[in-house]
């Protein structure tokens, strides 16, 4: 941290920092765990530095220690603050990314709920019965590669299939699978025959 000063950031931005500097010095390259990493002001809080990301970097013991508050190079503030502005952009759109996944998956997940309760028992009007944490089931398919127009074609082959209520969703989960099962063997195919 260059001098005696101490650093007034937050665990969080130090983690960022040392993330973003890819876990090595600014300063020699030095990698953890072979090398102690701090984090470092570019320039020093002596020396008019800010806690601000772009006046951070990842430094080693010695490079740190070393340094004192003594001005630095022009082209490593540059660097820093480069790294710092992609760095600050690019979370931002992993943010943004995350938020439309997050509003994708529960709109396909209010299309799967509506779809399902659709078919009702004939006696009592009630629901179709389901496992408790079914939005698990279904996110866990979703993420294995089954989209909703798959999920909902599985739907349709469950509830025309005659067996108990209870049975359903098993069967359900089991067509499911068994769609998995068909995309992961064409893909192989695919790779076998060098499409991919």
């Amino acid at each position: 941290m260059g001098g005696d000063e101490l650093m007034a950031v937050s665990k969080r931005l130090r983690y960022e920092i040392l993330r973003r500097d890819n876990h090595a010095c600014r300063y020699c390259g030095a990698t953890a765990p072979h090398v102690t990493l701090t984090v470092d002001h570019v320039v020093p809080v002596a020396l008019g530095g800010t806690d601000d990301p772009t006046n951070l970097v990842a430094a080693c013991s010695d490079c740190n220690s070393g340094k004192s508050s003594t001005p630095p190079g022009a082209a490593l503030v540059r660097d820093v603050s480069a790294d710092a502005v992609r760095w600050a952009n690019a979370m931002k759109r992993a943010a943004h990314l995350a938020m439309l996944d997050r509003e994708k998956r529960d709109e396909a997940l209010a299309d799967f709920d509506e779809a399902w309760t659709r078919y009702k028992v004939t006696d009592t009007g009630s629901v179709v019965p389901r496992q408790h944490d079914w939005m698990a089931s279904v996110e866990q398919f979703y993420a294995a590669g089954l989209d909703f127009e798959e999920l909902f074609d599985a739907i349709e082959i469950t509830m025309r299939k005659s067996m108990a209520l209870e049975d359903r969703w098993r069967y359900f989960c089991g067509v499911a699978w068994r769609k998995i099962k068909a995309q992961q063997e064409t893909a192989q195919r695919l790779i076998d025959q060098g499409f991919a």
